[in-house]
C-alpha cells in the first residue's frame, strides 16, 4: 500500500498498543512505520546529510509480543537491567517495586511504548564510528566527547527553533520517571494522536491470560510482575507514560 493511501488513516486502539501493523508502510532504512512520520524522518534524514551527519534509525517499530519479551525476560532478571550510570544491576538485591521502576527507567511496559506507532525512532550516526563499533544508546555516546554528540547537538539546535520536521525528545530527564533518551526522537503531530487509545483496561486484558484470545495470536503469554505491576498500575501509568503525552 501506498504511503499516500495511508496517511489519512485513523489510529486504532490495536495500533496504539502494538497488535496491529496494517496501518504502517516499510522503509527502506526504517523498518514499519507511519506514513507521514516516515515521511518527515526521511526529509530529516536528508537535512543531515546536507549537514555532515549521517543520521540512520537505530531502532523503530517494535510490536507488542516484542516488548512483552523484552520486559518478561528483563523483570526475570534474564536480560541486563542497568542504572542511570550504566552499572548493571542485581534482580536479588531488589524487591519485585524497585525493580520494576528500576526496568521502567528505559523499557516500557509492553503496550504502552511508543515505540508500537510508528512515530517514534532511536537514532544515532554510524558514519561517525568504526564498522565494528557496538552501539549502547547510552547518554555518553550522545554528550560531551561522545561519537554521536555533534548530531545530538545538531538536533537540539532545530528542535529548540521548532524546525525538526516535527520531532521532538519525549525523554529528556526533567519529568515523569524515565531516563534520558538523547536518541529517541517522536514525531509530534503523529504521535499525539495515540495518547487517547493507551488504555488502563485494555491493557490489564492484554497483561493477564485473556491476551491470546483477544488478539487472535499466539500472545497469550502474561506480563510477567503483572501482580505488582497491577498494585501500581495508577502511579505506574501517570509516571511513566502519561507524563509524556504533550
Amino acid at each position: 500500500m501506498s504511503g499516500s493511501g495511508l496517511a489519512s488513516a485513523a489510529p486504532t486502539i490495536d495500533w496504539a498498543m502494538g497488535l496491529d501493523v496494517k496501518q504502517l508502510e516499510n522503509r527502506p532504512g526504517m523498518g514499519l512505520v507511519h506514513p507521514l512520520a516516515g515521511a518527515a524522518l526521511e526529509r530529516l534524514i536528508s537535512r543531515a546529510r546536507q549537514a555532515g551527519f549521517q543520521l540512520a534509525v537505530a531502532s523503530g517499530h517494535r510490536s507488542y509480543q516484542r516488548q512483552l519479551v523484552i520486559f518478561n525476560e528483563k523483570f526475570l532478571g534474564q536480560r541486563p537491567v542497568t542504572s542511570d550510570q550504566g552499572q548493571l544491576l542485581s534482580r536479588e538485591a531488589h524487591n519485585d517495586s524497585s525493580w520494576l521502576h528500576a526496568i521502567l527507567r528505559y523499557s516500557a511496559l509492553p503496550g504502552t511504548s511508543r515505540h508500537h506507532w510508528g512515530t517514534d525512532f532511536d537514532i544515532w550516526n554510524p558514519g561517525a564510528v568504526a564498522d565494528d563499533y557496538t552501539l549502547a544508546l547510552e547518554e555518553e555516546e550522545y554528550t560531551g566527547d561522545g561519537p554521536f554528540a555533534a548530531l545530538s547537538d545538531w538536533l537540539s539546535q532545530l528542535i529548540s527553533q521548532d524546525d525538526a520536521e516535527g520531532f521532538y525528545r519525549p525523554y529528556t530527564g526533567g519529568v515523569g520517571g524515565v531516563a534520558a533518551e538523547p536518541w529517541h526522537l517522536s514525531h509530534r503531530p503523529t504521535a499525539q494522536c495515540f495518547y487517547p487509545l493507551v488504555r488502563d483496561n485494555r491493557l490489564c486484558a492484554l497483561w493477564s491470560a485473556e491476551a491470546g484470545a483477544q488478539t487472535g495470536e499466539d500472545s497469550g503469554e502474561p506480563l510477567a510482575g503483572l501482580e505488582c505491576v497491577g498494585a501500581e498500575l495508577s502511579e505506574v501509568m501517570n509516571r511513566y507514560v502519561r507524563a509524556y503525552y504533550g
